[in-house]
C-alpha cells in the first residue's frame, strides 16, 4: 500500500509520528516520508534516528494553510498526527 508512495506525516515528531515512521520504514519501501512539524530541534533529533534516503523534514504549522499546501505537493497519503487539529 505504501510502497513507492510519498507520505506526509503532520506532527511527525510527536510520539505517534515517530512510531508510525518506524513502522513505515520496517514494513514498506516508501518513495518519500515527509515529517512536518513546528519543532526544529525535534526534527534534528529524529533525523539522527531516521536518516534513510527517503526521509525529508519540513518545518511548518498545520494552521499555516499555504505552508501545508506546499508540503502536500506530490503527496500520495497524509497521516494527520498533529496535536492541533
Amino acid at each position: 500500500m505504501f510502497n513507492n508512495k510519498t507520505i506526509l506525516i503532520t506532527g511527525g515528531t510527536g510520539s505517534f509520528g515517530k512510531k508510525y515512521t518506524e513502522i513505515l520504514l520496517k514494513k514498506y519501501n516508501p518513495k518519500k516520508i515527509i515529517i512536518y512539524s513546528r519543532d526544529e530541534l525535534k526534527q534534528y533529533e529524529m533525523a539522527q534516528k531516521f536518516n534513510q534516503k527517503c526521509m525529508r523534514y519540513f518545518i511548518g504549522d498545520v494552521r499555516d494553510k499555504d505552508r501545508l499546501k506546499k508540503a502536500m505537493n506530490g503527496v500520495d497519503y497524509v497521516i494527520h498526527a498533529a496535536a492541533i487539529k
